[in-house]
C-alpha cells in the first residue's frame, strides 16, 4: 500500500516536473523565435549581432601603387593605400559604419553580384573585386573604374565615399594595356607603354 502511495506521488511530481519543462522550453522557444533578424539586411547573426557580406577591392594605375579597401563580416569598413613606391604606407585605417550605411552598400553589393560582369577593362584606373554573401557562390569581378554607370562602379565609389583618405594613382604617360591591378607595379609595367609622372592623382 505504501508503494502503490509512493509511486503514484512520483508519478504527480514527474508529471508537474515534466509540465514544468514544457512551459519553460516553450517560453524559451518563444523568446528565439522574437529574437530571430526580421530585417533582410541581417543576412546572419552570430553573438547577437549581424554579419555582413566581404567586399573588396584591389585598385590603381597601370604604373602606381596596389591600392586596397574591403568591408569585413562585422561592418568594418578597412583601407591600404601605399605610397607611389608601394611599399611605404601613403594612408591607412579602418571605421565601423553606421546601419544606414552597411544597407546602402547591401543592397548595392546585391544589384552588383546578380548584374551582368562588366566586360569593359580599358581605362586609367582597374580594378579587381569580389563579393562573399555567405553561402552564395564567389563573385569576382575585372573592370575600369569609370564614369559611366554600372554596379560595380556605384560600389566602388560608394566604399569611397565613407573614407577619408585619398589614394594615389599617378598618371601615366599613354594609354595602356589591360593589366590586373593586383599585381606589383614593376610586373604591370612589363605590359604597359607608360611611366609614372612625377604628380599624382586623387580618386574620390
Amino acid at each position: 500500500m505504501i508503494f502503490i502511495r509512493f509511486a503514484a506521488h512520483v508519478k504527480h511530481r514527474a508529471s508537474g516536473l515534466l509540465c514544468v519543462l514544457m512551459l519553460l522550453t516553450s517560453s524559451a522557444f518563444a523568446e528565439m523565435e522574437s529574437d530571430k533578424p526580421t530585417d533582410p539586411f541581417d543576412y546572419s547573426y552570430c553573438g547577437g549581432k549581424p554579419m555582413y557580406p566581404v567586399i573588396g577591392y584591389n585598385f590603381a594605375t597601370a604604373c602606381g601603387p596596389r591600392n586596397q579597401i574591403a568591408l569585413g563580416r562585422r561592418g568594418l569598413l578597412m583601407w591600404l593605400f601605399p605610397d607611389k613606391d608601394g611599399k611605404t604606407i601613403w594612408h591607412r585605417g579602418s571605421r565601423s559604419l553606421s546601419e544606414t550605411e552597411l544597407k546602402h552598400l547591401m543592397l548595392l553589393a546585391e544589384v552588383t553580384q546578380f548584374s551582368d560582369a562588366t566586360v569593359k577593362s580599358q581605362g586609367p584606373v582597374l580594378y579587381d573585386m569580389g563579393i562573399d554573401f555567405s553561402g552564395r557562390p564567389y563573385m569576382r569581378l575585372h573592370a575600369a573604374f569609370t564614369d559611366a554607370y554600372t554596379p560595380a562602379n556605384e560600389l566602388f565609389r560608394a566604399l569611397l565615399s565613407l573614407v577619408p583618405d585619398t589614394a594615389l594613382l599617378p598618371d601615366c604617360d599613354k594609354s595602356t594595356e589591360d593589366f590586373s591591378p593586383t599585381l606589383n607595379p614593376n610586373k604591370r609595367l612589363t605590359h604597359t607603354s607608360g611611366l609614372p609622372e612625377e604628380h599624382a592623382a586623387v580618386v574620390h
